[in-house]
C-alpha cells in the first residue's frame, strides 16, 4: 500500500503534466528520451484508477478486521482508511478547482 506522500507525488506529477499539455513543451535534450505523450484522458483514468484502488484497498482490510483476521490489525485498517480519505479529499478539491477555472474562462468576455 502506497503512502499518502507518493500518493501526494503521483498527483502532483500528473497535474504537472496537465500543465504542460496546456502550454508549450520544451523539446528534451540530445541523447534524452522523449516521455511518452498521455493524453488527458489517460491521466484522468490512471488518477481516479489510483484512488479506487486506495478505497479498495481501505475497505478489503476492513471487512478483514472485522471478520476477525489477526494478520491485520486496528492500526492497518486506519492507516488505510485515512490514505483512501485523503486521496478522495484531494481528488475532490482539485475537481473543485478545475471547475472553478472553466468557469472562470467561461465567463471571460472577448
Amino acid at each position: 500500500m502506497s503512502d499518502p506522500a507518493a500518493v501526494m507525488a503521483a498527483m502532483l506529477s500528473d497535474l504537472q503534466g496537465l500543465a504542460g499539455l496546456a502550454g508549450a513543451v520544451p523539446t528534451p535534450a540530445a541523447g534524452i528520451a522523449a516521455p511518452a505523450a498521455s493524453s488527458f484522458l489517460d491521466t484522468l483514468k490512471d488518477a481516479v484508477g489510483r484512488i479506487d484502488g486506495a478505497v479498495a484497498s481501505s475497505e478489503g482490510k476492513t471487512q478483514q478486521f472485522a471478520a476477525g483476521d489477526k494478520n491485520v490489525s486496528l492500526s492497518d485498517v486506519m492507516i488505510s482508511v485515512e490514505q483512501a480519505n485523503l486521496a478522495f479529499q484531494t481528488a475532490t478539491t482539485v475537481r473543485d478547482r478545475v471547475v472553478e477555472a472553466y468557469q472562470t474562462i467561461m465567463n471571460m468576455q472577448l
